[in-house]
């Protein structure tokens, strides 16, 4: 059983499903509110964009441009800004261009604290996991290698031929006459021999 392999795809399912439920409770969080809808007001002191996040500020904006003392302006992402409208038709070009132009940094905001709660815990899952598999692996048993175990077994082989011990493990199958040194180590059989310049063999 492969428990690394296993417990890997067990933790990305769940990272997964984990990423599924906290988007899924963002956008019901986010959704028709600030950044990404809603009613902001230009303050002229503090040179900044204010959530209005009370639903009777709709009803005093309309009041306001009704009365002429709001100047509003519809963005396409579904939010609203009033500014003081004595600042000058220019001058409120430039303040809605400028409203517009941040969005990104104003969504940025906002779901930096859902991209925490969407990552944290599975990596701290993953850190975890890895730890006590790491902590695991150090009671098992050590395992030589292929190559050194056959480099161990040819080094055993060699010691025990030098002791006089013939190996019945390791042969070299090369050799000058191609045959094999055990069946060259038998030698000629003691009972038949050339006779040098008779030609025959004699028992």
């Amino acid at each position: 059983m492969n428990w690394s392999k296993g417990l890997w795809r067990g933790w990305l399912a769940a990272a997964l499903l984990w990423v599924a439920v906290v988007a899924a409770f963002a956008a019901a969080d986010l959704r028709d509110r600030q950044p990404f809808a809603g009613l902001y007001a230009y303050s002229d002191a503090k040179d900044a964009f204010l959530p209005q996040r009370y639903a009777a500020d709709e009803a005093v904006v309309e009041d306001g441009v009704r009365r002429g003392v709001v100047a509003r302006t519809d963005f396409a992402d579904g939010t609203t800004l009033a500014a003081p409208p004595d600042l000058g038709e220019e001058r409120l070009k430039e303040i809605a261009d400028r409203f517009w132009a941040e969005r990104w940094a104003r969504r940025a905001d906002a779901l930096w604290p859902w991209g925490l709660r969407a990552a944290v815990p599975p990596l701290l899952l993953l850190l975890s996991g890895a730890f006590l598999l790491w902590i695991a692996r150090g009671f098992r048993p050590a395992e030589v290698p292929m190559e050194a175990a056959a480099e161990m077994a040819v080094e055993t082989a060699v010691e025990s031929g030098a002791e006089g011990e013939t190996p019945k493990a390791v042969f070299n199958t090369r050799s000058a006459g191609g045959l094999p040194p055990f069946i060259r180590s038998l030698g000629p059989d003691p009972r038949r021999r050339r006779v040098l310049g008779a030609g025959r063999l004699t028992p």
